[in-house]
């Protein structure tokens, strides 16, 4: 009886063990940079690092894509280009969930009608200044997706990209005092868009919705 006793009360320490590292690697995943008031309502909003693991999954991202454009303007298809961006995010250290969801916002969702068009593989709005003015052509979707994740790279660290630079604008991000200050999504605010006061809140919007399925 005391044996099965001591066996009891093993087995339930070492399922509490694995929970509490389960809990602990959730927590260092999930975990958001800071919590602050919505710019829009009185609700939360939680604002993620930039740097980081990724939440949604490719397929969350393409599903949300497909959803609100099944037919998007892109040199490749939407799943390769998602598979891009966990590819060159994963290894500069940036979410790449977050990341698809900048691209989403900039491009309305792929659909363009801007300055940039599709054949630029320009999916952030690298070097357009407006009136016209294209901005930076990449020739591949890969290279397109590569210079905006260095992009991002030169705002949130001071490290240096693994691969050689695409972005065009990377040194010049570097020259300026925005170099490797922006923890946060919201901190984009005002520096990659300008004047950009809710930059960083509609791109955690669109992930809040690819997250849900919306």
């Amino acid at each position: 009886m005391r044996k099965f006793s001591f066996i009891k009360i093993c087995f339930g320490l070492m399922v509490l063990w694995i929970w509490g590292l389960s809990n602990t690697f959730a927590f260092e995943i999930f975990q958001p940079a800071m919590v602050k008031k919505s710019y829009f309502t009185n609700d939360v909003v939680v604002d993620f690092t930039i740097m980081g693991s990724s939440i949604a999954t490719q397929e969350q991202c393409v599903t949300y894509l497909l959803k609100r454009n099944p037919l998007p303007l892109l040199t490749t298809t939407p799943k390769q280009l998602v598979e891009h961006y966990y590819q060159e995010a994963g290894l500069e250290g940036i979410r790449p969930d977050l990341a698809f969801a900048q691209a989403l916002h900039e491009t309305g969702n792929f659909r363009y009608g801007g300055d940039v068009i599709p054949l630029q593989n320009n999916y952030c709005g690298l070097g357009t200044t407006g009136n016209g003015v294209k901005g930076a052509w990449f020739p591949s979707a890969q290279v397109g997706v590569r210079a905006q994740i260095q992009h991002l790279l030169a705002y949130t660290t001071k490290r240096p990209p693994a691969l050689s630079i695409v972005d065009p604008r990377y040194n010049l991000v570097k020259s300026t005092d925005k170099f490797g200050q922006s923890l946060t999504w919201t901190d984009l605010n005002g520096k990659w868009a300008v004047p950009g006061k809710t930059y960083g809140q509609m791109i955690l919007k669109i992930h809040e919705k690819i997250l849900m399925g919306e």
